[in-house]
């Protein structure tokens, strides 16, 4: 506060009742440097003259303090408000204009004035006053005053709620003061009041009452905090009673836009009168929403102690009230309608919005909470039949069939009690998932002929959720639970986009958009994977939930696609979001936890391989998979041993599973494994596991290396060279790095034999050469630094069978420069040649 004194002329202290305005600034005044005046202004003081004598009596009581050179004319001055009201107001300014030393001037609670306090002296102070006069005007919202000049011009000091709201340590201390031991945790007090002052109060002085009531918990805040009283007659009593009666009726929800308020006021004037609340700071904030329309959100508090009040004076009325709420949000917030509904004694209608918008709620939040929200119905509508079949589903989408079919059995036992129309609903439930075949291992078959009856349900052409989009997309969801190559999950979204808007919500199509990036990334197609993942985020972008967690799938695509193309930094970004935005629990936050494994393993950071450690423990033996979690979790396990330089240890964690027979990615990285710790029958049975139709691109790419590698081992070179040209076949369209670069200690001679031996991929295997040479500093000699890191590169690319043309191509320089190069190198090397200098470079180790 003493800052903005001194800082600027006029100082506004703007915030609702109870935030202790009066009290903070009383404290200042008393230890203020400057005279200090004070004015605590009334209904009357609306008044002209009466306001002028105020005004003046306060500063002749501050200028007559202390004695000051210039104050003569000051306190010569008559309080009494002349007939011409100008004249009075010249003498003022021209007695403050003789003021040597600055004195302040406080005015408290300005805003009982009215709109009159700018046409009379406060205004004229406020206005012309000179440096000499530090104003200082307090009240509960924005005083009826022009402030833009000042904000704009010589600077205006603010303090607003955010300021005197007390912070967590505070509300500590506080409690401290009142009673409460060093054992009290401060912080669910301080989320519900959010730091106002006599909430915080009135709620420790309860628990200190309470402290002598027989088993009542002192340390945890009340439910209701008796604050309803205070907030009727601080509050609502000083207000005019048409905007105190909207205040009541407004508080039905803690979130509001112009038109609801309107329905709940039932007059047109509400807009008008949410102007008025923010003018007059009633615990009101607004917000900006899309295409420039304004939303507006209470004190959530406030609100809650505004129902109270309600609902002691009109219950009728506040049940209505939570009825139109509910009507107005069915269509665009399920949770928000089934909370209205509720409160409103109206079960129906949230059964009624839950059964309509379920897969868009499905798509924002998740099958868990789809799932709590149906539970959370009061009985019997919690056991409705249309409730439990969309139960059904969520269960099914997180792996419990179990569960899923007990809950259907229940369903369709209930189906009497619905009408025609809700019975449509049901079956389009129904046959999202009923209609697909389970194997002998109780998961769903999704690999069924495309002219398969049995596919896909049949839907009411009418009636949302059920289209065939509706089920594809939940289908393809389904597969990404059991962790397959995600070749069906591609085709099923593929079928979802091409529909042509078949998800009814552009929302819908966004997700199903990201949902797909992710398929592409686990069936293998990386560049359409990041590509499609791109898109979605700009379209979230520009609706302003890219940052929420629908939108996790396409975070964990990049960062799947990222970790393949050895982007490391990009790929542990990525996979933060990813995990940050997603639930943890889920089947993709398993996936995506398992891949920031992987990266931190690459990157070999101690900080990054503990916070991965962590992760994976906090979703260990938690959630529902559909596949074992276990193989995911021994593996990532056994790669933090390997990563930490315990190869023993890491092969003593992977022991139990075996050789083979888990899910590709696991399988791909056991099969490294158990080559590396030298168990070679183990490794290539392991490979043999996994057929070449359950391999995507990066994972052919991986395990066909290993295979390289052990048919190396078993001097099969015919074998060796195959595996390599097939592994750069498959990597190569989509720059599938990792596997090359996690080996290359193994392969690097192995890559300069292949190029020799023959092949048809020069340009990325002689990249490939290149990259190693410069990742090995542990592998060069002295004379190897003799060489430019140019001439390094150019020497890479030398041991292949490239042309000088190709070698300039790929490294975007031009021919004649190759050539320069490559005779620098012939003269450091003492070769005549090409193949002389690939010998000499041998020789000497520096390749």
């Amino acid at each position: 506060m003493t800052a903005a004194a001194d800082a600027h002329r006029l100082t506004v202290v703007a915030a609702p009742a109870g935030y202790g305005k009066t009290t903070f600034l009383g404290d200042w005044a008393r230890n203020c440097d400057l005279p200090c005046a004070w004015l605590s202004l009334d209904r009357f003081d609306a008044q002209p003259a009466r306001l002028f004598q105020g005004v003046v009596g306060a500063i002749q009581a501050a200028a007559s303090q202390l004695p000051m050179p210039g104050n003569n004319a000051l306190l010569a001055l008559d309080q009494s408000l002349a007939d011409d009201r100008a004249a009075s107001y010249d003498l003022l300014l021209g007695a403050l204009e003789q003021l040597t030393e600055p004195i302040a001037l406080v005015i408290d609670d300005v805003h009982l004035a009215g709109p009159e306090l700018s046409s009379g002296i406060v205004g004229v102070l406020v206005a012309s006053a000179p440096p000499t006069l530090r104003l200082v005007l307090s009240g509960r919202g924005h005083p009826s005053i022009q402030l833009e000049r000042h904000r704009f011009g010589e600077g205006l000091g603010q303090l607003g709620s955010s300021e005197l709201a007390l912070t967590q340590d505070e509300v500590a201390q506080v409690a401290y003061a009142l009673g409460q031991d060093a054992s009290f945790d401060a912080e669910p007090l301080w989320r519900l009041t959010a730091g106002w002052p006599v909430a915080v109060h009135a709620s420790l002085t309860a628990l200190a009452q309470g402290r002598h009531v027989p088993g009542r918990t002192t340390n945890t805040p009340p439910e209701n905090l008796p604050l309803s009283d205070y907030i009727a007659e601080e509050i609502l009593d000083q207000l005019d009673q048409p905007l105190a009666d909207f205040v009541l009726r407004a508080t039905t929800c803690d979130w509001l836009g112009r038109r609801l308020a309107v329905e709940l006021h039932g007059q047109p004037d509400g807009g008008l009168l949410l102007e008025s609340c923010l003018r007059n700071g009633l615990f009101i904030e607004e917000y900006e929403y899309r295409d420039g329309e304004s939303m507006y959100r209470w004190h959530s508090l406030f609100a809650a102690q505004c129902r109270r009040i309600l609902e002691r004076r009109d219950p009728l009325l506040a049940e209505r009230l939570h009825r139109i709420a509910a009507r107005y949000y069915q269509d665009t917030d399920v949770s928000e309608c089934v909370n209205q509904a509720l409160q409103g004694q109206a079960p129906r209608q949230a059964v009624v919005s839950v059964g309509g918008h379920w897969l868009e709620f499905l798509l924002r939040n998740g099958a868990p909470a789809l799932e709590q929200l149906c539970r959370d119905l009061p009985a019997p509508w919690n056991t409705d039949a249309e409730m439990l079949m969309i139960r059904s589903v969520c269960r099914e989408l997180d792996g419990d069939s179990g569960g899923a079919s007990e809950l259907s059995q229940r369903a369709m036992a209930r189906t009497a009690d619905l009408d025609a129309a809700r019975r449509g609903m049901l079956d389009s439930c129904r046959g999202l998932f009923e209609p697909v075949p389970a194997t002998a291992a109780g998961r769903l078959d999704l690999r069924l002929p495309a002219d398969d009856a049995r596919a896909l349900p049949e839907f009411p052409a009418e009636g949302h959720p059920g289209t065939p989009s509706t089920g594809m997309f939940l289908l393809a969801k389904a597969e990404f639970r059991l962790h397959r190559a995600g070749h069906q999950a591609t085709l099923l979204l593929e079928s979802v986009v091409a529909d042509g808007g078949g998800l009814q919500s552009e929302q819908a199509e966004t997700v199903a958009e990201a949902e797909m990036a992710l398929a592409y990334a686990v069936a293998g197609d990386l560049v359409t994977a990041d590509e499609l993942a791109t898109q979605a985020l700009e379209k979230a972008d520009a609706r302003g939930w890219s940052s929420q967690n629908r939108m996790a799938a396409a975070w964990l695509a990049r960062g799947i696609a990222h970790y393949w193309r050895d982007e490391l930094k990009g790929a542990r970004a990525h996979l933060v979001k990813a995990l940050r935005l997603g639930d943890k629990l889920s089947a993709l936050g398993a996936l995506g936890v398992v891949y920031q494994v992987l990266v931190d393993c690459a990157s070999g950071d101690e900080s990054h391989l503990a916070d991965s450690s962590a992760a994976l423990e906090s979703v260990h033996n938690r959630g529902l998979y559909g596949v074992s979690w276990n193989d995911f979790h021994t593996i990532a396990t056994a790669k933090l041993a390997e990563a930490k330089g315990d190869l023993d240890a890491a092969l003593a964690i992977v022991e139990p599973m075996g050789a083979g027979g888990h899910a590709p990615l696991v399988d791909t990285l056991l099969a490294e494994l158990l080559r590396r710790g030298g168990e070679i029958s183990a490794a290539q049975r392991c490979a043999g596991e996994l057929t070449s139709q359950h391999r995507n691109r990066y994972l052919d790419t991986s395990m066909s290396l290993t295979e390289a590698l052990l048919a190396h081992g078993n001097r099969d070179e015919a074998r060796t060279h195959e595996r390599i040209e097939h592994a750069v076949y498959r990597a190569e369209p989509q720059s599938v790095l990792r596997p090359f670069t996690e080996r290359r200690d193994d392969i690097a001679e192995l890559l300069i034999r292949h190029a020799v031996w023959g092949t048809t991929h020069e340009s990325f295997i002689a990249a490939r050469m290149a990259h190693h040479a410069q990742g090995h500093p542990h592998l060069r000699t002295r004379s190897y630094w003799t060489l430019t890191d140019r001439e390094r590169e150019v020497l890479a690319y030398m041991r292949s069978v490239m042309t000088a043309a190709e070698i300039a191509e790929a490294l975007f320089i031009s021919v004649n420069t190759v050539k320069t190069h490559e005779r620098s190198i012939y003269r450091k090397l003492g070769a005549a040649g090409r193949r002389d200098a690939l010998k000499t470079a041998a020789e000497r180790g520096i390749v």
